[in-house]
């Protein structure tokens, strides 16, 4: 593979330092060679020069919690859907996520490993993905998609049955995930917002049966991500020493002593609520295919988390808790839109823009267990991003994806509209 360079950009290399103005990144065989100034590297003789002038490059964003496979939001035609359909679907819900920036991913459920075989060998365009295959769940539970008519309905036909209930079921559960290549184990410790059958701040799931759980991913060598919303999950979760808290909304002090001690991660997901709200007031469609009660529950965390939560989760920031950026992206909502988290990070965490490119940079990697993403330095893989202004002004710009003018996955690009020798 020939040598690239992009060259002239304002690098921000994904630490926190001050960035480099007309920087280059030197790329070959899909790693980063060298990065820095103009005036300290020499551009290969034969390199392909992609001229970044007046723009600003970044790594790759890492969004830590997507569901990037498709089922219909409309029971009766989720029924009447092929599964060939819905894995078709699901490619445009993938790729839509590489196109607005994202390289990597953590599939919270829906994708398994031919999904990721398939990104991995080119056949699908997306972002590189680890897989939890399916999310965990008691019987009843957020997972459990049972309707009122009597009918268990699979949500995706092509993943195993998650719903277990008990120790020895969960570790059995647990085992066939791992056994189907899960990278990561999903759980859930509480109901849902958008459950028929629980309800968002009920735990779900002993303390025993979340930690058996984790010992059981432990002796794969993977961790442990768990769905909770409500408090008493969130402490039963973290009872547990899982690795993630997914949500998280309705954290406490006593939850942030702990995340602390233990060096658990927070993905927030800030920006579900408010959007799917948004979307409901513009969409009338979006609304009637939703349950009243469910849109009641969101205006109800909602008002929550606008009224009293905010100043708990600044404090969880100025303590140091360890945040990775995740949007909770489905085939619902925040397709293609998964930037707009990075703004709620601003705005709802009082985060700085720098401190919110690292979450969903090199901490997002670091979440994901991967030292080779997340940075532009020496030894990474080249994922890289190209947009024309300055994120470190306004956030917002990496919304609009005619800004991204290169999105570079591991040396290739998938867009390009700069020049280039």
């Amino acid at each position: 593979m020939a040598a690239k360079a992009i060259i002239g950009g304002r690098i921000i290399d994904g630490f926190g330092g001050d960035p480099i103005n007309a920087g280059i990144v030197l790329i070959e065989n899909g790693r980063i060679t060298d990065v820095g100034s103009a005036d300290r590297i020499i551009v290969p003789r034969g390199a392909e020069v992609i001229d970044a002038d007046g723009h600003t490059v970044l790594p790759g964003i890492i969004d830590c919690h997507v569901h990037g496979t498709y089922r219909s939001r409309d029971v009766r035609r989720h029924l009447l859907n092929s599964p060939t359909y819905n894995v078709l679907r699901s490619t445009q819900i993938i790729e839509e996520t590489l196109a607005c920036g994202v390289t990597s991913a953590r599939d919270m459920g829906g994708a398994d490993a031919g999904f990721r075989q398939a990104i991995e060998e080119g056949i699908i365009p997306g972002p590189r993905l680890q897989i939890s295959i399916a999310m965990v769940s008691q019987t009843g539970g957020h997972g459990d998609f049972w309707v009122p008519a009597g009918m268990r309905i699979p949500k995706r036909t092509w993943l195993p049955d998650a719903v277990a209930d008990g120790v020895d079921g969960v570790r059995k559960v647990i085992r066939q995930l791992l056994m189907a290549g899960a990278d990561f184990i999903k759980i859930c410790a509480t109901g849902g917002i958008t459950s028929v059958t629980d309800s968002w701040d009920e735990p779900q799931f002993t303390v025993e049966e979340l930690q058996c759980a984790v010992e059981e991913a432990a002796a794969k060598g993977k961790p442990v991500a768990v769905h909770a919303e409500g408090i008493d999950g969130i402490r039963n979760a973290l009872s547990a020493n899982v690795h993630s808290v997914e949500h998280g909304w309705f954290i406490d002090e006593e939850c942030i002593d702990r995340m602390l001690e233990q060096g658990t991660w927070w993905v927030p997901t800030l920006a579900l609520v408010p959007m799917s709200i948004e979307h409901r007031k513009k969409d009338a469609a979006w609304s009637q295919q939703q349950l009243g009660e469910e849109e009641q529950k969101d205006a109800q965390i909602h008002r929550k988390m606008q009224e009293g939560q905010l100043p708990i989760w600044r404090e969880a920031v100025r303590r140091g808790v360890k945040i990775a950026m995740g949007t909770d992206q489905s085939h619902r909502l925040l397709v293609g839109e998964n930037m707009v988290e990075l703004r709620f990070m601003v705005e709802y965490l009082s985060m700085s823009p720098m401190d919110v490119l690292l979450s969903a940079t090199t901490k997002a990697a670091e979440c994901m267990g991967r030292d080779d993403l997340g940075a532009l330095t020496k030894g990474r893989l080249a994922d890289v991003l190209v947009v024309e202004g300055d994120p470190l002004d306004d956030i917002s710009i990496l919304e609009n994806r005619d800004r991204l003018k290169l999105i570079m996955k591991e040396g290739e690009a998938y867009k390009n509209s700069l020049s280039s020798n």
